[in-house]
C-alpha cells in the first residue's frame, strides 16, 4: 500500500518537474501572446497621481466646481480594457485627490457626450446591477498584495470591498465612508471622503500608495483604467499605479460602538385545534470596533443576535456528506479573509478542506448524543454565542495576522426518556432537559509574511475546547510563490490534526501541492492533494472526507482578442483521479468545456463529462466497498445581455449511467426583471428529476452480533421543484426593501428494494423485510421581508419579517447534516431536506 502511494507521488512530482523544464525551453514559442502583452504594457507605462494637502476640507455634496478643489492636480487619460482593448476611453474621465490630517478626499467628473443616456440605476448598498460607475482602488500598505475598493454610481449607490492576496476580494466588508453624486449637463460627478481609520496603514513621514481608478459605461459595456492592465496577465493590486504627495499625517485610533437592540414577535400556528401561540422576545447586545493602532483593529461582539440574516435555502440531500452553507452573519463575514490561506483557485479539485468555517460557531447544538431509550422532543436551532473578539492587522514589515476567539453557552434539548422499574417491570416516560452542548471555546489564529515581490508564507492554528469532551486541534503551514510577472505559481500546504474522543482519538495529516500558469492564451494547472485516515478538521473547519488522494490536471486555451464570431472564446480539458490509501480507485474521469460570448453580449457554455468505473467505499455507510458504474454528463448554459430590461440565463444538464438505470436531469432559469431604475426582480425556477438505480436505504444486523451484515438499497425516483423570488425596491441609496420567497417541493418514490449481493460488486438480490415505507414528500415555504435604513455610514437599522412553513408526509424527514463532529464515515438518511 505504501509503495503504491509513494509511486504515485513520485510520478506526479516527475510530471511537474518535466512540465517546468518544458516551459523553460519552450517559452519563446508558447508565450508569444505574453510577449505581445508585455510590449503593450511598455506602451502604457505605470501611472502616478499626485495628492495635495488642503486646509479646508470640501463639503461632500457631489459638486466639484468649488474653490477647495482648485489646489488638487487633475488626473486624466484613461485606457479601455473592453471592448477596444488598449485604445483611449470613449469618454473623458478626470479625478483629483486632496488630504488633511483626518481623511482622504476624491473628486471625479465622468464626462458623457450623451448625458441623458447615463445609467443611474438605484439599489441598496453593495447590490450589483448594470449601471455606470467609477471605482477607486487603494493600496495604503503599498505591499502589492492588499487594498480596498470604493465604487460609486450616478444615483449615489455605493459598494466597497477589501482586496487580499493580490487578486481576491471580500465584498462583505462595509467601511465607514461618504460619497455624494450630481448629474451634470456634461455627465456626472462624485465626491468621496475616506477617513484614515478605514484605510488602516502604519505611520510614516512620507507615503506612496498603490492606486488605480476604473470607469464603466453601461450602454457600451466599456471598462477603462487609469493604470492600464493588459489582458491575459495575472495580478490586480500588484499592477496598480502610484499615489504620491501624502506626508505629515498621523492617523488616529478610532472607536466605534454599535448598541444592538432586538425586538421579535413569533406567531406559531397551532395544531388541529386552530389555536395560535405568540412569543414575544427582546434582547440587547453590543458591537465594538477599536483601532489598537493605525493598522491594527479589534472587533468585538457581546450577545449577538443574527435574526435579520437571510435563511439558508431548502435543499434535498440524499448523499453521504453534509451540505455546505455560506456564512451570512456580519460579525463573522467581515474581515474573514485574514484567516484564508492564499492558495490559488484549484480547478477540478473536489471539496478542498477549509481549515476555518465560522458556521461551526453557533451551530445547532449536537455535541452530546441522547441517552438510550429516549426520544427527542425539540432542541434549539442555534447555540448561543456569549461573546466573540477578533484582532487583525498588518505591520510595516508586511506581516499580516488575525486572531478570533468565541465562547458559546450550554444548550439543552427536551427529551422523553423511558425508565423501566427493575422490580415491577413497568415503564414510565419522563420529560426532562438533557444537555446536548457544553460551554465551548473556539479559537483560530493565522499569521502570514509577504516574501519577495508577491509571494507569501503562512501558518494557522485552530482549537476547540469545552467541558466534557476532548479538545480538537489543527495546525497548518503554507507557501505560495509567484514568479515571472505572476504568470507561474506554486502553492503547498501541510496540515496536522489531533481530534476525536476516547479510543477514537487520532492524529492525521493533509498535504497539498499545486503548480499553475494562468497568464496568456494557453495555460493550466496540476495538483496533488492527500488526506490521511486520521485527519479531521470538522470541529472548526469543513471537509467532506479523509483517506483520499486527488491528482489532476487542467489545461485551457482562450482567445484574448475578439474575432468575427465572438468577443471572447475558450475551452479547457480536465483530467482527474482519486484513490484511498488502500489503493482503491474512487474516481477517474475527463471533462471538456467550451464557451463563447458573442458581440451581442449573449453567450453560451457547454460541457461534457465522462466518469469511468470506480470503487465507492462510502456507499454502504460503513460496510464493504461497492462498485460504481461509469456515467456521462452533458450540460449547457445560455445567458443574455444584462443591459436589457429583461435578461437572465437558462441552464440544463443530463447525466446518465452506463451500468444501471441511473438518469438525472436538471433545468434552471433565472430571469432578471427591471421594471424601473430602482426596482429589480429575480425569478429562479428549477426542476430536477433523478432516477437512482441504487440509493442507500439502511444497514441491517441480521444475526444480532452488533455488526451490520446486510446493506439495503432502493431504486428511487425523485423530483425537486423550487422557485426562488427576490425583489429589491430602493427608495434612496440608504433606504430599501427586499423580499425573498422560496417555495420548495420534493417527492421520492422507491421501487424495487434490494440488498448488495456481495462486496466489490454492483449486483443485488431482492429484499422484502423493510420495516417502513421509505417514500417521502416534503414541501416548504421560506419567506423573508427586510426594510433597511442606513441612517449613518455603515450604521444600518432594519426591520424584518419571515415565515417558514413545512409540510411532510407521514414518513418523517430526518436532517441530513452529519452528526457533530462529522464521523469518518458520515451517515445519510432518506427523504430529507435540510438547512444548517
Amino acid at each position: 500500500m505504501k509503495l503504491r502511494a509513494a509511486g504515485r507521488l513520485a510520478a506526479a512530482l516527475t510530471f511537474l518537474a518535466a512540465g517546468l523544464a518544458a516551459d523553460e525551453t519552450e517559452h519563446t514559442e508558447t508565450d508569444s501572446v505574453d510577449d505581445a502583452r508585455m510590449e503593450q504594457w511598455l506602451v502604457h507605462p505605470q501611472r502616478t497621481a499626485q495628492a495635495a494637502r488642503t486646509a479646508t476640507p470640501p463639503t461632500i455634496d457631489g459638486n466639484v466646481e468649488v474653490a477647495e478643489w482648485q489646489a488638487a492636480p487633475v488626473q486624466r487619460g484613461f485606457t479601455q480594457d473592453d471592448p477596444k482593448h488598449g485604445e483611449p476611453a470613449s469618454e473623458e474621465t478626470t479625478f483629483q485627490i486632496l488630504y488633511d490630517d483626518e481623511a482622504l478626499y476624491i473628486a471625479a467628473i465622468c464626462y458623457d457626450s450623451q448625458p441623458d443616456s447615463v445609467n443611474a440605476v438605484l439599489s441598496r448598498r453593495d447590490d450589483w446591477r448594470e449601471r455606470d460607475l467609477i471605482e477607486f482602488n487603494l493600496d495604503p500598505h503599498h505591499d502589492h498584495q492588499t487594498g480596498m475598493l470604493f465604487m460609486v454610481g450616478p444615483s449615489g449607490w455605493i459598494r466597497d470591498a477589501i482586496i487580499f492576496n493580490d487578486d481576491n476580494d471580500d465584498q462583505t466588508w462595509d467601511g465607514v465612508w461618504e460619497a455624494r453624486t450630481t448629474l451634470r449637463p456634461d455627465g456626472w460627478s462624485v465626491e468621496i471622503r475616506i477617513p484614515y481609520h478605514v484605510l488602516r496603514f502604519g505611520e510614516k513621514p512620507v507615503y506612496t500608495w498603490g492606486l488605480n481608478v476604473f470607469r464603466f459605461i453601461a450602454r457600451r459595456q466599456e471598462w477603462s483604467h487609469f493604470a492600464f492592465m493588459p489582458r491575459g496577465v495575472n495580478g490586480w493590486v500588484s499592477r496598480f499605479g502610484h499615489l504620491e504627495g501624502i506626508e505629515g499625517i498621523r492617523p488616529e485610533r478610532s472607536l466605534e460602538i454599535f448598541p444592538v437592540a432586538l425586538g421579535r414577535t413569533t406567531l406559531t400556528r397551532g395544531e388541529d385545534d386552530g389555536g395560535n401561540e405568540t412569543d414575544l422576545f427582546g434582547t440587547a447586545g453590543l458591537d465594538v470596533r477599536y483601532g489598537l493602532s493605525s493598522n491594527i483593529s479589534l472587533n468585538g461582539t457581546i450577545n449577538p443576535d443574527f435574526g435579520q440574516v437571510d435563511a439558508d435555502p431548502a435543499v434535498l440531500n440524499l448523499g453521504v456528506f453534509e451540505t455546505f452553507f455560506d456564512e451570512r452573519r456580519p460579525f463573522f463575514v467581515e474581515g474573514n479573509q485574514v484567516f484564508e490561506s492564499p492558495g490559488p483557485e484549484i480547478v477540478g479539485i473536489e471539496n478542498p478542506t477549509r481549515l476555518f468555517h465560522s458556521r461551526r460557531i453557533g451551530r445547532q447544538p449536537a455535541r452530546f448524543g441522547l441517552p438510550d431509550d429516549s426520544d427527542e422532543v425539540d432542541r434549539p436551532d442555534n447555540t448561543t454565542i456569549l461573546g466573540a473578539v477578533k484582532v487583525s492587522g498588518k505591520t510595516e514589515s508586511r506581516t499580516a495576522f488575525g486572531v478570533l476567539n468565541a465562547v458559546t453557552g450550554s444548550e439543552y434539548a427536551r427529551i422523553d426518556q423511558r425508565i423501566t422499574d427493575a422490580q415491577s417491570g413497568v415503564t414510565d416516560t419522563t420529560r426532562r432537559r438533557f444537555r446536548v452542548e457544553p460551554t465551548t471555546n473556539y479559537f483560530v489564529g493565522r499569521v502570514q509574511q509577504d516574501l519577495l515581490t508577491n509571494s507569501t508564507i503562512g501558518a494557522q492554528l485552530t482549537a476547540v475546547n469545552g467541558e466534557g469532551f476532548d479538545p480538537a486541534y489543527v495546525g497548518a503551514t503554507d507557501v505560495h510563490v509567484k514568479w515571472w510577472d505572476n504568470a507561474y505559481r506554486v502553492y503547498s500546504r501541510l496540515a496536522v490534526s489531533r481530534a476525536g474522543q476516547d479510543d477514537d482519538r487520532d492524529t492525521g495529516w493533509e498535504g497539498a501541492f499545486y503548480f499553475s500558469k494562468f497568464s496568456g492564451s494557453f495555460g493550466g494547472q496540476a495538483y496533488l492533494d492527500a488526506r490521511s485516515r486520521g485527519f479531521e478538521a470538522n470541529d472548526l473547519g469543513f471537509m467532506n472526507r479523509n483517506d483520499r488522494t486527488q491528482a489532476g490536471t487542467h489545461i485551457f486555451y482562450k482567445l484574448l482578442e475578439p474575432y468575427w464570431f465572438a468577443r471572447h472564446s475558450g475551452f479547457n480539458i480536465n483530467i482527474w483521479q482519486h484513490n484511498n490509501f488502500d489503493g482503491d480507485n474512487l474516481a477517474r474521469g475527463v471533462n471538456f468545456n467550451m464557451w463563447h460570448e458573442l458581440h451581442s453580449y449573449w453567450g453560451f457554455w457547454m460541457g461534457l463529462d465522462r466518469n469511468f468505473d470506480a470503487w465507492d467505499d462510502l456507499a454502504t455507510r460503513g460496510g464493504p466497498v461497492m462498485r460504481r458504474p461509469a456515467s456521462s454528463r452533458w450540460a449547457m448554459d445560455v445567458w443574455a445581455d444584462d443591459r436589457n430590461a429583461i435578461s437572465g440565463w437558462y441552464g440544463t444538464n443530463v447525466r446518465w449511467g452506463l451500468g444501471g438505470d441511473d438518469l438525472s436531469t436538471w433545468n434552471g432559469l433565472e430571469l432578471e426583471l427591471k421594471p424601473a431604475s430602482n426596482v429589480e426582480i429575480e425569478v429562479n425556477p428549477s426542476f430536477r428529476y433523478d432516477r437512482n438505480d441504487a440509493q442507500w436505504v439502511e444497514n441491517v444486523d441480521s444475526d444480532g452480533d452488533d455488526e451490520d451484515d446486510r446493506y439495503i438499497f432502493g431504486e428511487l425516483k425523485s423530483k425537486i421543484f423550487e422557485l426562488g423570488i427576490r425583489g429589491t425596491w430602493a427608495f434612496t441609496p440608504f433606504l430599501s426593501t427586499q423580499l425573498f420567497l422560496q417555495p420548495f417541493v420534493t417527492t421520492g418514490d422507491y421501487g424495487r428494494i434490494k440488498e448488495l449481493a456481495r462486496a466489490r460488486s454492483y449486483e443485488f438480490t431482492d429484499y422484502d423485510e423493510l420495516a417502513e415505507n421509505p417514500d417521502f414528500r416534503r414541501r416548504s415555504l421560506r419567506f423573508n421581508l427586510v426594510m433597511r435604513w442606513e441612517y449613518a455610514p455603515a450604521a444600518p437599522c432594519s426591520s424584518s419579517g419571515s415565515r417558514t412553513g413545512i409540510a411532510t408526509s407521514t414518513i418523517p424527514a430526518i436532517p441530513t447534516s452529519s452528526p457533530w463532529p462529522t464521523p469518518a464515515v458520515p451517515s445519510a438518511t432518506k427523504g430529507t431536506t435540510s438547512s444548517s
